[in-house]
Parts: C-alpha cells; sequence; structure tokens
C-alpha cells in the first residue's frame, strides 16, 4: 500500500509540476524589449541626480514633466514643464520653470554595444542646448525606460 501512495504522490507532483509549467510557457514576460513606438503619447517624470552636500545651479533643471508623442519611427513632438530649484545649506529655492509646447523630437538608432532595440531620442528645448537620450521600449510597449547621453537624467515614459 505504501508503493502504491508513494507513487501515486510522485505522479500527482509531476502532473502538478507539468500543469504550471504549461500554463506558464504562454506568459510573455512584462520586461521584455518591445518594439520601440511609432505613434501614440507617453507622460513621463525625468529627475536629474544631485550630489549630497552638492549644488544645483539654477541653469539645471532638476526635474521635468513631459508628454512624448511619437508621429513616426522617426519623429515625433514634445511638451514640457521644467522645475527649477536652487539647493542649499537655507533650504529650495525655486525660480523660474522652463515649458515647451510641440517641440520637434528626432529619434535614431543608437550604435552597438547598445541594444539593437535602444533608441537615441533628441530635442533642443526653448531655452538650452540640445539634450539627447537614450530609451528602450519595455513592457508590451506600454513603457519606455529613458537615460539621459549627454546630461545625467533618468525617467519612465508610460503610455
Amino acid at each position: 500500500m505504501k508503493l502504491k501512495s508513494s507513487l501515486k504522490r510522485r505522479f500527482l507532483r509531476a502532473f502538478a509540476g507539468g500543469v504550471l509549467a504549461a500554463a506558464l510557457l504562454p506568459a510573455s514576460n512584462a520586461f521584455a524589449v518591445s518594439a520601440f513606438p511609432t505613434s501614440g503619447s507617453c507622460a513621463m517624470l525625468v529627475t536629474m541626480p544631485v550630489p549630497y552636500g552638492k549644488t544645483l545651479g539654477t541653469t539645471s533643471g532638476y526635474n521635468v514633466l513631459a508628454v512624448i508623442t511619437f508621429t513616426s519611427a522617426t519623429a515625433g513632438t514634445i511638451d514640457y514643464y521644467v522645475n527649477r530649484v536652487i539647493y542649499d545649506t537655507g533650504g529650495i529655492t525655486e525660480t523660474t520653470a522652463e515649458t515647451g509646447s510641440g517641440i520637434a523630437v528626432t529619434v535614431g538608432t543608437l550604435t552597438p554595444p547598445a541594444p539593437s532595440a535602444a533608441r537615441s531620442i533628441a530635442f533642443t528645448p526653448t531655452a538650452g542646448s540640445p539634450i539627447v537620450a537614450n530609451a528602450i521600449a519595455v513592457n508590451g510597449g506600454n513603457t519606455v525606460l529613458v537615460q539621459g547621453q549627454n546630461q545625467p537624467f533618468s525617467g519612465v515614459c508610460q503610455f
């Protein structure tokens, strides 16, 4: 009787494992790299690092709230609001914010060793020099991870 019971338990474990594996096989990985978007809009919050004990000057934006609208595989527009603050030992002082609307964005490929699905996003803000970011689509194309290329910043753009 023990042999039958032990054999039965092993069979049930193997069967349950097989059912679990079969159920998980068709599931897509939510964090897998996806095709880069060619249409639609995503909203993002981008932040810049501020090293401890350092002052961030008024020429630097601390964080950016933006919407990127992709119109093709190589172009789009960006609307943004840049919050500018000065950090010092007395606290935080807000300065004049910078805004932009309908600013042209170019989308290009990155050269290896960058991932083949990664793209370069570039635009010139209304008050400043060109900004270039590395970007890669994940989560079934619903999310774009953004990393500053010519400035230190990072963020997530969500469709």
